[in-house]
């Protein structure tokens, strides 16, 4: 995994997380590691242009002007959207020790094109991120599921998984990542049987008997 370099300020306390979003500023806390929790803050652009709100992950070198700061390694470990503009509202990093593993998100990447797609059939995932553990350079920033031997109703989980050398997949069950669903089939609506309305007789039926007018 490539690192990427974020330049990171200490946080000014006095000011509020809306007024550093109003200038531009990402605020978010920096932890973990049996380091001191700092409040930190970066710039939104930069942090976006580096696609490092994206899912997956992503190993942060920090540069700063603060000791405290410099020369940290992070991983993105929660960031916070606000639901409508999709702005980057909040981020956590967490702090890594180069030299011990560490456990984090990583995105899913689907490839190939299965068989069961020639036969009408349609790929469809079931989780898009998998919690992975290795050392953080070992760390992939996409883990890739060939799913060209995929028939329908065939299967991929997390235990078949082909993972890169010094990787391993966090789970306690063998859930299902991937599988080949059958076409969807639309049957032709039956056409109703036409209910004759009231008093009027269904097609075919005999008239009911005119009522005789009694002679004056």
């Amino acid at each position: 995994m490539q690192r990427t370099e974020l330049h990171v300020r200490k946080r000014d306390l006095r000011r509020n997380a809306r007024a550093l979003r109003r200038d531009g500023r990402l605020p978010g806390t920096f932890y973990g590691a049996g380091g001191p929790t700092l409040a930190v803050d970066v710039g939104c652009l930069e942090f976006t242009r580096e696609g490092l709100g994206s899912s997956g992950a992503h190993l942060i070198r920090f540069s700063s002007d603060d000791p405290s700061l410099e020369g940290g390694v992070a991983l993105v470990r929660d960031l916070q959207i606000h639901p409508l503009s999709r702005v980057p509202m909040h981020v956590d990093f967490l702090r890594v020790d180069v030299t011990k593993p560490v456990s984090t998100e990583v995105a899913l990447s689907f490839v190939g094109k299965a068989k069961g797609v020639v036969e009408g059939g349609i790929v469809q995932p079931l989780r898009r991120v998998l919690e992975v553990r290795a050392l953080p350079d070992k760390l992939p920033e996409a883990v890739e599921v060939d799913v060209s031997d995929l028939g329908i109703h065939d299967s991929i989980h997390v235990a078949e998984l082909k993972l890169p050398e010094g990787v391993e997949a966090v789970y306690s069950e063998n859930f299902t990542l991937v599988t080949v669903v059958p076409p969807v089939v639309e049957v032709e609506p039956t056409p109703a049987e036409a209910v004759p309305a009231e008093g009027v007789p269904a097609e075919g039926a005999a008239a009911p008997p005119k009522e005789e007018k009694p002679e004056a």
